[in-house]
């Protein structure tokens, strides 16, 4: 659990590792996917309207996009779509501690898919050549400071959310 004594602050520094293996200077951030719950719209008497209500559990399609600054083998070890990728991202989050002082807290971000397209990006003199790759991800795993704040695994129909197995009683029955 986290301190109410910390006052987080900003991100310090982050690595980026493909199947374990640190990817130095790859790219110089990166927007984490968006994580959609699948939804109906429910309309019924007795509503006043409508409703749009999640399907617990079931997420529509997450995308990864990273970014490189230029074609290195971080980004051609990517492209095949007959392997699964695996991306881990670690970041030290830097925090004040009201009772004085920083600390350092750890940000785990892991993911997994396959590939879905890239961009060879451009050739400029002196200049990155963003390329990018995007993966359609199967499993997302969020930690914050080793809570689990998030868990999505699409293939096992895992959803663990705060550190709470949302769909155990659902896997039961099934």
């Amino acid at each position: 659990m986290i301190s109410n004594n910390y006052v987080p602050e900003k991100i310090n520094d982050a690595n980026i590792y493909l199947n374990g293996n640190k990817m130095i200077g790859t790219a110089s951030s990166i927007d984490l996917p968006e994580a959609a719950q699948k939804t109906s719209t429910i309309s019924a008497m007795g509503i006043a309207g409508e409703i749009d209500s999640p399907t617990i559990g079931l997420f529509e399609s997450m995308e990864q996009e990273i970014q490189f600054n230029t074609l290195y083998s971080s980004f051609q070890d990517m492209l095949s779509p007959l392997e699964t990728i695996n991306i881990t991202i670690r970041a030290a989050q830097q925090v004040y501690d009201k009772t004085g002082g920083y600390a350092f807290k750890g940000l785990r971000v892991v993911e997994m898919g396959r590939v879905k397209k890239f961009k060879p990006g451009k050739v400029e003199k002196g200049e990155t050549m963003e390329a990018s790759i995007t993966i359609e991800l199967t499993y997302l795993l969020v930690e914050n400071d080793g809570v689990k704040l998030v868990e999505i695994d699409k293939l096992n129909s895992v959803y663990v959310a705060n550190d709470q197995d949302i769909l155990a009683g659902y896997r039961d029955l099934i």
